[in-house]
């Protein structure tokens, strides 16, 4: 998309914001003469339906065309035209309920923001969630790598395997940690329920008690949570 195509995009989007906050606006005064003026109630729930949907477009990512643009220009300006036709006949009716309606409106833009943030703040979630995902999957196969690089390193003509392993392992290792992953504490750490799994046990005089002597499987935190525990066998006295 060209630079003027991203300037009227951004133009569209700031747009339709402004029309929303006037749209919820109306729709408060509205309320007040929903008997009388339920036809326009009406009028304007249709308005939001469709800047909703104009707003949508916008917001893919996908390239829009100049023609799409233009589309979505005309769209707006009748909004826009209709929306102020809505707000004479509101104005028409409100006369001297201006402080009331004032208030409805302070109140409906602090709705509004809450709502934007509640918005970004679930977007966020939802990202975390999907990337979340995605290490889990991903996690088996590094763990796989390196058990394979272990056992062909015992073999002297596995060099050339072991350096290409060793590769792959380093680029993943490099996007988890972009990704904020980090490796567990583990071994010779005290046991921790919170981040630790007991898969075994063993006498070993040499150790404290549930002092962790063997990590059976790495554990990860992904952002500072526990994202898969480490399996470990701890110490015991018996």
């Amino acid at each position: 998309m060209t630079e003027s195509g991203k300037s009227r995009k951004k133009d569209f989007k700031e747009r339709i914001d402004r029309l929303f906050s006037s749209v919820y606006a109306c729709s408060k005064m509205v309320e007040a003469e929903l008997g009388n003026l339920s036809g326009i109630k009406g009028e304007l729930n249709a308005i939001t339906k469709e800047l909703e949907r104009l707003k949508a477009v916008l917001t893919e990512k996908k390239k829009l065309s100049s023609d799409k643009l233009e589309e979505i220009g005309d769209a707006v300006e009748i909004l826009e035209e209709a929306l102020e036709a809505k707000r004479k006949k509101v104005k028409e009716r409100s006369t001297g309920k201006e402080e009331e309606y004032l208030t409805a409106l302070q109140y409906q833009k602090a709705e509004l923001e809450n709502y934007k943030r509640r918005t970004e703040k679930e977007k966020q979630e939802f990202g975390e969630y999907l990337i979340k995902g995605f290490i889990q999957d991903l996690l088996p196969i590094k763990d796989s790598l390196e058990v394979a690089t272990g056992h062909a390193k015992e073999n002297e003509q596995s060099e050339g395997l072991v350096k290409g392993v060793e590769i792959t392992l380093k680029q993943i290792n490099e996007l988890l940690k972009r990704e904020e992953l980090e490796e567990i504490e583990a071994d010779g750490e005290q046991f921790d329920p919170f981040k630790h799994e007991v898969v075994a046990k063993e006498i070993a005089e040499d150790h404290s008690e549930n002092a962790v002597i063997e990590v059976m499987r790495k554990g990860y935190l992904f952002r500072g949570k526990v994202i898969r525990p480490a399996m470990v066998k701890i110490a015991t006295r018996e």
